[in-house]
């Protein structure tokens, strides 16, 4: 069976791709340093 359809990892690239043009790079020392926290009890 032969069906033409986007897999996966294209899917992928292209939401980060559409995250980083929205949201900017990031970057991970602002998240680690950042006040937005919770705590898992259990």
């Amino acid at each position: 069976r032969s069906v033409d359809r986007p897999v996966y990892d294209t899917l992928m690239s292209d939401q980060l791709d559409t995250a980083v043009e929205r949201n900017g790079k990031g970057d991970l020392a602002t998240l680690l340093a950042g006040g937005d926290t919770w705590t898992v009890v259990g």
